[in-house]
This record gives structure tokens, sequence and C-alpha cells, in this order.
């Protein structure tokens, strides 16, 4: 064995015997102790009538808000949800090479964060449209691209409900319906 091997050797076996235990943990239980910005719940994913996922809170004002319109005979049919960082980097390459609709850069976009919801709409004329614009708000979501009819945003600290008696544009509501009569003997 040469001189310059067995220098190389001994380094070796002080550098395993010394080096920091950092080294050696497991990364999950290093990035553990490191304190969330976010509270747990509000990082996790729930599925959505639809198939897709939003984030926890998200995905119950969204439930919510799908249960009323069903209940009114609107649908709202969810074509995307969370979106991953591969997802997402994919979309704004089509979007750069003019290939796909316009994408928001991997990093800047509320589909990662799961606060965001598209929602197929047709365009601003369409009952589904017409619907989310006069509702959505009560749920907390808002319309945030004006180019984007289908594209709402979680923000319930941003989206102000409506007074009472109108809806989000500001419409008034209609008026229930009085209770039929109820028949009674005939007085002739």
């Amino acid at each position: 064995m040469s001189f310059s091997l067995l220098r190389w050797s001994i380094a070796l076996i002080f550098f395993c015997l010394l080096a920091p235990p950092a080294f050696a943990a497991e990364p999950e239980r290093r990035t553990a102790s490191k304190p969330s910005k976010k509270p747990a719940a509000k990082k996790r994913l729930v599925r959505i009538p639809g198939g897709k996922r939003l984030r926890h809170d998200a995905a119950a004002a969204f439930g919510r808000m799908y249960t009323e319109a069903r209940a009114e005979g609107v649908r709202l049919w969810v074509i995307s949800g969370h979106r991953s960082w591969r997802q997402q980097r994919y979309l704004y390459r089509l979007y750069r090479k003019g290939l796909g609709p316009r994408a928001a850069r991997p990093g800047r976009s509320n589909h990662q964060r799961g606060t965001a919801v598209d929602v197929s709409v047709g365009d601003e004329s369409t009952p589904t449209y017409e619907w989310l614009a006069a509702n959505a708000c009560r749920f907390g979501f808002k319309r945030t691209v004006s180019s984007e009819p289908w594209h709402w945003e979680y923000r319930p600290r941003a989206t102000q409900a409506p007074a009472p008696g109108v809806d989000c544009l500001g419409q008034p509501l209609e008026p229930a319906e009085p209770p039929a009569a109820v028949a009674g003997p005939d007085p002739s």
C-alpha cells in the first residue's frame, strides 16, 4: 500500500468518526424540529366534488358553495384545483411556447397553494357564471383574474360579504315566495 493511499484511508476514517451527527440524521428529523409558519390543517389537501383537491379550509368552503349551487339547480364542475410544482411548471412551459392558456410561473400560482379553483363556466353570460358572480363572495371566493371567468380563489379575509338583502353583485335578493294558501271549507 502506498503512503498516499494510507494517508487518504486514515483521513477518511477520521472524517467518518468525527463527522457531525447532523450528517447521519434523517432529513425528516432535522426538518421536523423547525416550526411551521402555517397550521398543519391549512396545508392538508382534501378532495372536493369532481375529484380535485383544495386546501382543507378552501375545500370546506367550496363544499358549502357546491351544495347550495346544486340545491338551486346550478352544477359547479371543477376542471382544476391544487397543482403540484411539476404540473404548474408544465403548464407554464406550454404557455411560454404559445401552446397553452395563460399560466402563472411555478411558485406564484394559488393553485399550488390549494386555494384556487377553475370552474367550467363557459362565458360571463351562462347561468353558472352568473350564479358564481352573485354568490361566491358569501363563501369567501372571488374572481381574481379579469381575463379568466373560470378562475376563483378562496380569500376569505379579502372578500367582503354582501350587505343584507343583496347578493355579491349588489342586486336585491329575490323575496321568498309566500306560502300557498291552505284551502279551507267553502263558506257558501
